[in-house]
């Protein structure tokens, strides 16, 4: 998935499907380098409060939390959707002072 030279990475077809049809069974089946690309979205869906609140939604957040569970950089991410950025600026306000 990386273009000769360039470095860049890109989302597949076949992911960028899965994730905007939300179909976790397709999610599933990525290879560790496609997922990584969607870490950050998956965390989300994973940690934020969800407009669906059916019982197979909650199946299937089960299922994006076993995923996410086996790659060790999704902790960085939560810590990062974690922060209290109002905050941090507000912190960062007084210290210039």
């Amino acid at each position: 998935m990386t273009p000769e030279g360039t470095g860049l990475q890109f989302v597949s077809p076949f992911a960028f499907e899965a994730m905007q049809k939300v179909d976790v069974v397709r999610l599933a089946s990525l290879s560790d380098p496609e997922l990584r690309l969607l870490l950050p979205c998956l965390v989300r869906m994973a940690l934020c409060a969800p407009a669906d609140q059916s019982q197979s939604w909650a199946q299937d957040k089960k299922l994006i939390l076993r995923l996410l569970s086996g790659v060790e950089a999704v902790n960085s991410i939560v810590a990062l959707l974690s922060v209290d950025f109002h905050a941090l600026e507000q912190d960062a306000s007084k210290e210039q002072q």
